[in-house]
């Protein structure tokens, strides 16, 4: 630095004190501490820019897999973007969050655990081809327009909002698993009675009727489509079987002449699907070991018992032990009853009963429900 020491000439002077370069070097420190973030961010939100551009790809490509494909449950559990690559999202300070990676659910996060700039987003495509974007914002202000620019309005979720979304997913997924099952169930070319969507109460409930593969609109339209193509040989052998009951809760058919439809026969009653079957029998059940209790409760037996027929709702196959009407529920109460005896050898008697196959003491079949009722025939209450 040059110091003039011409007093006469101060127009000559062209160097700078040491103050004004302090000045000037503090101005610049000033700015640079402004523009500086500044420029960070915007590096930061053309790399956010670029993952939602390379985001929309992966949408894109997953609504052109939805148009094709055929089976909705099959879509949800498997499609994914052809180009989904999580080495090119590093390179962005992204990756795929765990295992949302899936056409169904796709969602990325920063790479690091102490980003506060970058924010998670993601996206979704329903059974119905609909994509819902959502995102959460980061710590940085300065990035909410870019992520309300993604989700809109769902840039930032209540909890409510997460668990609503989430059943809403759940929803979609058992959806879609159901109208599969009844198309696969179509594509068979099954007969008789199944389910598909219930639009309106949202579940798997809705009764639907076909014909070798074809939709009817009801059991009597499936009644009239075997009718024309095989004649009464169907009807004939159902109602001989209508008496009886199906072996085991299985279905039972003739081939060709039932056209493929299953039925279920119980006690003169004849079932289209294994639910209602189920349900007419556990009813009969219940209301056999429920007369079976009443019975043994005044009819004054004393010891162990178990309610039947079993197995079966509740009461049957709950083992009890009774005396002179009075119900116990394990063996220690029971030892507090008048009918509890102790034997020299250490074991008790408990009055008349059926063990295994053998009568203990005075056995009597408990009349009239072994013949009123077919389950309990062959059980320890009515044979040994």
């Amino acid at each position: 630095m040059k110091v003039s020491n011409n007093n006469n000439n101060n127009n000559n002077n062209n160097g700078f004190t040491i103050i004004e370069l302090v000045i000037v070097i503090a101005g610049l420190a000033a700015l640079g501490s402004i523009a500086f973030p500044n420029f960070v961010n915007s590096i930061k939100l053309n790399k956010v820019e670029e993952a939602k551009a390379i985001m929309n790809g992966y949408a894109s490509d997953c609504l052109g897999k939805f148009r094709i494909s055929t089976d909705p449950a099959e879509f949800t559990d498997s499609a994914v973007p052809d180009q989904l690559d999580n080495i090119k999202l590093e390179t962005l300070g992204y990756q795929i969050d765990g295992d949302k990676n899936k056409c169904s659910h796709l969602a990325i996060k920063p790479t690091s655990n102490n980003e506060e700039d970058l924010y998670a987003f993601d996206f979704r495509i329903d059974s119905e081809g609909r994509i819902l974007k959502t995102g959460i914002p980061s710590n940085n202000p300065r990035f909410l327009t870019s992520c309300r620019g993604w989700a809109g309005k769902n840039c930032g979720l209540s909890d409510a909002q997460i668990a609503e979304f989430a059943r809403l997913a759940e929803l979609a997924k058992e959806k879609s698993e159901c109208i599969s099952s009844y198309r696969s169930w179509l594509a068979a070319g099954n007969s008789g009675e199944s389910v598909t969507w219930n639009f309106t109460d949202e579940t798997c409930n809705k009764p639907v009727f076909a014909f070798e593969g074809i939709p009817v609109n009801n059991l009597e339209a499936v009644e009239q489509a075997l009718q024309a193509k095989y004649g009464r040989a169907c009807s004939e052998w159902r109602l001989s079987k209508k008496e009886s009951i199906s072996p085991d809760g299985n279905p039972e058919t003739i081939s060709p002449e039932c056209g493929g439809v299953n039925y279920w026969f119980h006690s003169g009653n004849e079932f289209t699907t294994q639910a209602a079957w189920n349900a007419y029998d556990n009813q009969l059940k219940e209301q056999a070991c429920i007369q079976d209790r009443s019975v043994a409760l005044s009819s004054s037996m004393s010891g162990e018992y178990i309610y039947g027929p079993t197995p079966g709702p509740d009461p049957c196959g709950k083992i009890v032990w009774l005396c002179n009407g009075a119900e116990y529920t394990s063996p220690s109460a029971y030892e507090t009853s008048s009918c509890y005896v102790k034997t020299t050898s250490g074991t008790t008697s408990n009055g008349p009963n059926c063990r295994n196959g053998v009568p203990v003491a005075d056995f009597v079949p408990l009349e009239p429900l072994c013949t009123q009722y077919k389950y309990l025939k062959n059980s320890e209450n009515c044979k040994c």
